[in-house]
């Protein structure tokens, strides 16, 4: 390592992109570099990333990082690394060989076997005897546990789908041969040449396979036929002592600094680390987070407690919900939606392509209406989560008729993903509020629209904070600089994190009107789409 102060390099693994960015010891941006996360779809609405391709491509972005900063990748003093939760994979302990792909949070090929273990007598005694308890005694944990419904965007149902389905996972459990990760897991194991198998508190708080409250493994598992948990990862705080990588996958062993799930990440760089706090991504999905300090509110309707980051012994909690598609909207409209809209409006389809070769086009057309002519869009790639809580909703326009636009159709699209996340942020508020909030912290690549940024401070009502774009690698870098003194309080660089732009809610009675009249309207399209596939 070099004398001086080097630089940390900060790996968002998420769910559509890898991205590494090199900071230095002022926290400024030296390097930066990303990758598309290659998706593959299986059968059964599967959605899945293979291990090899996603591991040549986090070794490549993090040497290209590198590269761009224009420095010697031994000047690289920490690794911190950031990661998307509630994905998984097992492998082989023997031999380290994994035995399926990736099976990402965004897969439902669970969903049938979800609403099997939700019906189920055992489930419904356990909440009801969780119910009468907590009635009983006011235990938080008991309220909790009364409320439960399994989705498959819970580790729990995807495992357990897969020991179903999979032989050589069966097989691997039976012979106590199996270990299983999140990526976090997977990708410590992996730079640390199998030598440490954990998961860091805030991804393991988000499998639904941990219990919060006690700080352990929970009795799910073997409550829901999955069994012995022997194979489950160590639980360590975020500020644990990783280790080095090994030398041969970048030249020199390089400090692996501090892990975080990707939401706490970017909750704590956002400076979102006072109780109250709140902040919203939008990503690949939308990630709503209520900062709830060192204790865990009671939660209800889909929305859980999770452990937001454990450091210097100290534990933070969040309160979250969570709507799947966001930037995967964006995605969707950029390729393929371009075909789909142009069929549906028999547009020139050659002249719809050239005006869609940047996500900020969208917002070009959106704003070329001055209303989304009745058009609605309804989200749900993969279901609706909170408050409809229902994973065989389908997706699709309603509302088309002779006069409607390309632009009304693009627009409808956009509104829908404020739409769910202002759902979520009422349902928030009516579950865990703490008295008047004013504003909320906004970031992720679908926050650079000025059309979503504004929309959401009308219908909240709150003054919409847009922070720097990238908060998760920035979150990771913060911890595992102060973990080797670059600086000794995220305050200190608190200008990184500063808001770049406020956007305010309108005063126009008629224009609140008018948005509130849309937002009902959509309630009411969204409840006609839902249970489609059951």
């Amino acid at each position: 390592m070099p004398d001086g102060p080097g630089y940390i390099a900060s790996l968002d693994i998420g769910t559509t992109t890898i991205r590494c960015q090199i900071f230095d010891s002022r926290a400024k941006i030296r390097g930066n570099s990303f990758d598309q996360v290659k998706i593959h779809f299986g059968a059964s609405s599967g959605v899945e990333i293979d291990p090899d391709e996603l591991w040549d491509s986090i070794i490549q972005v993090v040497k290209t990082a590198v590269q761009d900063a224009e420095i010697s990748i031994s000047e690289v003093k920490s690794l911190a690394i950031a990661t998307q939760r509630a994905t998984f994979i097992t492998w082989r302990r023997d031999t380290g060989q994994h035995l399926h792909r990736f099976i990402t949070w965004k897969d439902l090929s669970a969903v049938e076997l979800t609403k099997k273990v939700n019906s189920s007598w055992r489930i419904k005694i356990m909440k009801q005897a969780a119910w009468f308890g907590h009635f009983i005694t006011r235990i938080t944990s008991l309220g909790v546990l009364s409320h439960i419904n399994f989705a498959s965007t819970h580790v729990s149902m995807r495992f357990l789908h897969i020991l179903q389905t999979n032989q050589e996972v069966q097989e691997a459990l039976q012979q106590n041969n199996l270990l299983f990760g999140t990526v976090d897991t997977w990708i410590i194991y992996k730079l640390t040449g199998g030598q440490l198998y954990v998961t860091d508190i805030s991804n393991a708080s988000a499998t639904g396979l941990y219990d919060p409250f006690n700080l352990c493994w929970s009795f799910i598992p073997r409550y829901i036929g999955i069994g012995k948990i022997s194979f489950l990862p160590t639980v360590v705080e975020n500020d644990f002592q990783y280790g080095e990588t090994l030398q041969k996958i970048f030249g020199v062993p390089i400090k692996i600094g501090a892990v975080m799930s990707d939401q706490s990440a970017s909750m704590y760089g956002s400076g979102c680390c006072k109780e109250n706090d709140v902040k919203l991504t939008l990503g690949t999905g939308a990630f709503l987070n209520l900062n709830t300090g060192q204790h865990i509110r009671r939660t209800a309707h889909g929305l859980y407690p999770l452990v937001g980051w454990k450091i210097s012994k100290k534990m933070v909690y969040l309160t979250e919900v969570a709507c799947s598609d966001a930037g995967s909207l964006i995605q969707w409209l950029m390729e393929n939606g371009k075909i789909y809209l142009s069929l549906f409006l028999h547009l020139n389809i050659w002249l719809f392509v050239e005006s869609l070769q940047h996500p900020e086009d969208l917002t070009k057309i959106a704003t070329s209406v001055k209303d989304n002519g009745g058009v609605y869009f309804i989200p749900a790639f993969s279901g609706l989560g909170p408050p409809f809580n229902n994973e065989t909703a389908t997706s699709g326009f309603i509302g088309i008729k002779p006069d409607t636009k390309r632009a009304h159709m693009v627009r409808a699209v956009l509104e829908s993903i404020v739409y769910r996340t202002t759902l979520a942020y009422n349902l928030l508020e009516e579950t865990c509020g703490s008295g008047k909030r004013t504003y909320i912290r906004l970031d992720g690549g679908v926050s650079k629209s000025d059309f979503i940024c504004q929309l959401l401070s009308n219908l909240t009502n709150l003054l919409v904070k847009r922070v720097n774009l990238e908060m998760a690698t920035l979150g990771a870098a913060l911890l595992a600089g102060q973990l080797c003194d670059f600086w000794k309080d995220p305050s200190d660089v608190v200008d990184l994190s500063k808001v770049e732009d406020i956007f305010k809610p309108t005063n126009n009675e008629t224009i609140v009107k008018e948005i509130k009249t849309d937002f009902r309207n959509w309630q009411i399209a969204a409840q006609r789409f839902m249970n489609w596939y059951g």
